[in-house]
């Protein structure tokens, strides 16, 4: 199966008034550290039970992060307005209940963390977690990178950096895509994943009326052959996300300033 690409619509995916928001969760301990406004995102999915009298929904929360790098801030400043503390955050966070996981998306900012920030005990922690399956690295690029104006070289080449740090310190290979907030998406990307060996992708910004009938048909899921010259050699299975995206459904009270939030976190 093979879908139109995505991407294409006529509606400006940054700014104008259907734009998803970007909710932020709390700063502080229990949370991301102070000031950090791009650090942990919660993302919120609601799977239907069986039949049950009281008609109750299974909800998961998936913690991961999403620091765009270069973007507004310097590295350096993101760094140390918020990023550092993201990491040292989380994986102390993690350590205190064996239920916690998290994924970690971009490598600019946890190879900084790592080299210059994380002491002994946090590296350690970060071993403990990995073998546990409590922290995850998916993408394991630099960057989650953009699909619409950067070359295949430079795709690679990030990639190629992220997952050598990866191998060499912990010797580990992302399984995943996670490619939540690029605008638009090409046909380059899900070829170059499934080529690199991810097991699957993700995918989320695209034209909003494509979006909408992918999700009234219920084709949000689907086999991408992102090349047809190379076909069933690199084709990859897609998950796109709902309309509510990487965010938290507007009706559901999960934000810093929530106690239900707080009876969850």
């Amino acid at each position: 199966m093979e879908p139109p690409e995505p991407g294409g619509g006529t509606r400006p995916q940054r700014g104008g008034t259907r734009k998803l928001g970007r909710p932020r969760v709390a700063a502080g301990r229990a949370g991301l550290g102070r000031g950090a406004t791009m650090g942990l995102l919660l993302l919120l999915i609601c799977l239907a039970m069986p039949a049950t009298s009281s008609g109750e929904l299974r909800a998961f929360v998936v913690a991961h992060s999403h620091m765009d790098v270069g973007w507004v801030y310097t590295v350096q400043e993101s760094m140390h307005a918020y990023a550092a503390n993201v990491y040292t955050s989380v994986i102390e966070e993690l350590m205190k209940g064996k239920q916690r996981k998290f994924i970690a998306v971009e490598q600019e900012f946890f190879r900084l963390w790592w080299d210059a920030v994380a002491t002994d005990t946090h590296k350690q922690q970060v071993h403990q977690l990995l073998q546990e399956g409590r922290l995850e690295f998916v993408i394991g690029g630099q960057v989650m990178h953009d699909e619409a104006v950067t070359l295949i070289d430079d795709q690679i080449l990030q990639l190629t950096e992220g997952h050598g740090f990866l191998y060499e310190t912990f010797g580990i290979r992302p399984q995943f895509s996670w490619h939540v907030d690029p605008f638009g998406a090409s046909a380059t990307t899900p070829t170059l994943f499934a080529l690199a060996g991810f097991n699957a992708h993700l995918i989320s910004r695209i034209d909003y009326d494509l979006k909408a009938d992918m999700q009234k048909n219920k084709k949000l899921q689907f086999v991408w052959r992102g090349s047809p010259s190379l076909s069933e050699s690199q084709e990859i299975f897609t998950h796109t996300m709902d309309q509510y995206s990487y965010c938290t459904p507007s009706q559901l009270p999960f934000s810093n300033r929530s106690e239900d939030f707080k009876k969850y976190a």
